[in-house]
């Protein structure tokens, strides 16, 4: 028989992708990036990783992609699970892999090398010029995916993990990371698989489930699955039990034992080494998924470098993400889970420490903030943090405000905390310490409810003095709520327990204003001269200036121009002399109300400028918003009606956001009576 009688070995194409996942909700992005990486035959790149947690979805987008672009890859495709973190056992081995591979393109057992060395040539030797996809799923480290690079630009590598292979990136690699969907996202991932029509009929019950996943995918399925089914039920009965769950993560089970959320996060814990496990196990006790470093050397006890080290080692193994510098953000039920740790295996004295610990370096950067904002408060003896504390200062009031807005969150949080942990002084200074800037953002409902919590903790201190200093502010919280009733119920009490001409002063300030939002302008009047008195014999020229200027505004409401405008200009210059900048706001915006009230629009303007001015540069905004309508006001008097119409809009806008709501209805119904 002559050669040409023997057939010709067939070619062999693999096609090893399991079976492609269903659909692939949001990552339009990151599909984008994939086709245009890994897709143009003129010039494939080699490699793309796709990093992120646990559950978010590597794994779906990059079989999605590469079932949608077979096409791309004439020669076959290549799949191995390198189970990175999923798996109790040893993962493969590299040569294991490559013996798969290369029996996939039919190469004879007997012919596979027994060395990897070898057997990675033979590899790269076969994928020579051939166009072929090689998915390598589920990655620990570089030393696994290494072995296993093709030799030739015209194959494509797909790699996904939950760590940062840097390794790869510096052969050329791209990276994707994968983070929460966004809500809509989510809920569009839920629709497909409880079905669009049980989602459309229960927003309400989806809202709460979709706030329980948090963004991650496995998570949303993982609800899905309890939903689906019980497809006769109502999607409420599901988010009734994850309410019932509270914060655990038993809700996050298919319930057949084929996934668990918990199981999933397990596998990225368990490659950490022992340092890295404490840490990140206490990194659950924040009451927040958001932190900066320097809170977590705190928390940990550590010095600088050593806590560098330990989240840039957790940011590596997508346990965490560093969003801005020194700033960190967990997923929440990342976070969670590692809370659920730390119950669990740490020691209950490590668990207060750690807690109190983080209090305190809230705590005392929030008094350090608090004093660049509000430098003219009595200062009292502060408690003393624990040791391995290190409190941020800040360079000036602007670094103060940026971190307060970072934080704002977390601080009523570890204010809540340090009440569970039963430290009632410290609750008492949480509320001391945001007391300034949630009035200055006009965040009036957590300041009512910070101050109430410092009320609680001073019934059971043994400080008359802390008693009366927290039901005078929570006096003045109430009245910036419009709680009138209560608010004077407050200042009452705080009047009655004052020691002393100044605490005395500052309580009948309280209720001169309390009393001014009745329109009471007898009990006004009695309260600011009573005050002003007080403070001239205790010698506080700022307490001095405010009480001028609620004198000054009660003799306006009464007609009084010249005598108003006398008081409030002496009010301006104490202010100015002590560099009291928000009272020089708030006086301004008096002498703009005398001015306008005698008929003098234009210097009533010019003062309303002034005063909106000086509040802005503050970041003022709960009195920014009343400057905003009386300057509104004053153009409506003055004819102007299209520039009191947008005074008037920014007003409503701002009311709107700091949730005071009676004031945003009194500014609408000023803007219906407008010509539109």
């Amino acid at each position: 028989m002559t050669a040409d009688a023997y057939p010709p070995n067939p070619v062999i194409v693999p096609r090893q992708l399991p079976f492609p996942p269903p659909w692939l909700v949001g990552r339009e992005r990151e599909t984008a990036v994939l086709t245009e990486t890994l897709g143009p035959l003129a010039d494939p790149a080699s490699v793309v990783v796709i990093e992120g947690p646990g559950g978010v979805g590597k794994s779906t987008l990059a079989l999605h992609w590469a079932h949608h672009h077979l096409n791309r890859f004439p020669d076959g495709q290549l799949y191995t699970d390198l189970g990175g973190f999923d798996r109790p056992a040893e993962p493969p081995s590299a040569l294991s892999v490559l013996h798969s591979f290369l029996g996939a393109f039919g190469v004879a057992p007997a012919a596979l090398p027994t060395d990897e060395r070898s057997a990675s040539a033979l590899y790269r030797s076969v994928l020579a010029g051939k166009r072929t996809l090689i998915v390598l799923d589920n990655a620990a480290d570089l030393a696994q995916v290494a072995p296993l690079l093709p030799g030739t630009r015209t194959c494509a590598v797909l790699v996904t993990s939950r760590t940062n292979l840097a390794g790869l990136r510096l052969r050329g690699a791209t990276s994707l990371r994968l983070g929460a969907l966004s809500k809509p996202e989510a809920r569009d991932l839920l629709a497909h698989q409880v079905g669009a029509d049980r989602v459309l009929a229960e927003p309400e019950a989806v809202d709460l489930l979709l706030a329980h996943a948090a963004g991650l995918p496995l998570a949303v399925s993982l609800i899905a699955a309890r939903s689906a089914s019980r497809p006769d039920l109502p999607l409420a009965v599901t988010a009734e039990e994850l309410r019932g769950f509270g914060n655990r993560l038993d809700a996050f089970d298919a319930g057949d034992g084929s996934a668990d959320l918990r199981t999933v996060l397990s596998w990225s814990y368990r490659g950490l080494g022992l340092d890295e496990a404490g840490g990140f196990r206490l990194l659950g006790l924040l009451p927040q998924p958001e932190f900066d470093e320097a809170a977590v050397a705190s928390l940990l006890a550590l010095g600088t470098a050593r806590t560098t080290a330990l989240l840039r080692s957790l940011d590596l193994k997508s346990l965490l993400h560093q969003h801005l510098p020194k700033r960190y953000r967990m997923h929440d039920l990342v976070h969670r889970y590692a809370g659920e740790l730390a119950e669990r295996l740490d020691p209950t004295a490590e668990l207060i420490g750690a807690r109190r610990r983080a209090v305190d370096f809230y705590l005392h950067s929030a008094l350090h903030a608090d004093r660049l904002l509000y430098p003219h408060r009595a200062r009292l003896a502060e408690p003393v943090p624990e040791r391995g504390v290190k409190p941020l200062e800040f360079a000036g009031e602007a670094a103060a405000l940026e971190w307060f807005a970072a934080e704002h969150r977390t601080l009523p949080a570890m204010q809540r905390l340090a009440a569970a942990e039963d430290l009632p002084e410290r609750v008492w200074w949480f509320a001391r310490a945001l007391d300034t800037y949630q009035h200055r953002q006009g965040l009036i409902h957590d300041n009512v409810e910070t101050s109430r919590l410092g009320v609680d903790a001073a019934e059971r201190l043994d400080s008359p003095v802390m008693r009366v200093l927290a039901q005078r502010q929570l006096g003045r919280a109430c009245t910036r709520a419009g709680e009138l009733e209560e608010a004077l119920t407050w200042l009452v009490r705080a009047l009655a327990g004052a020691a002393g001409p100044e605490e005395q002063a500052h309580t009948h300030h309280d209720l001169a204003r309390a009393h001014a939002r009745r329109a009471d302008h007898e009990n006004t009047l009695w309260h600011a001269e009573q005050a002003l008195d007080l403070y001239r014999r205790a010698g506080n020229q700022v307490g001095e200036a405010h009480a001028l200027n609620a004198v000054a505004r009660q003799y306006a409401e009464l007609g009084e121009y010249e005598r108003a405008r006398e008081y409030a200009t002496t009010a301006l210059s104490l202010h100015e002399r002590h560099g009291n900048g928000s009272g020089v706001a708030v006086t301004l915006d008096n002498l703009g109300s005398i001015a306008g009230g005698a008929g003098l629009p234009r210097e009533a303007e010019r003062f309303y400028l002034r005063a909106l001015e000086l509040s802005l540069r503050q970041d003022n905004r709960f009195f920014a918003a009343e400057v905003i309508e009386h300057l509104a006001e004053i153009q409506f008097s003055s004819g102007k009606l299209d520039e009191a119409a947008e005074y008037f809009k920014r007003a409503y806008e701002l009311y709107v956001a700091q949730h005071r709501l009676p004031d945003a209805e009194r500014v609408r119904e000023r803007l219906a009576e407008l010509p539109s």
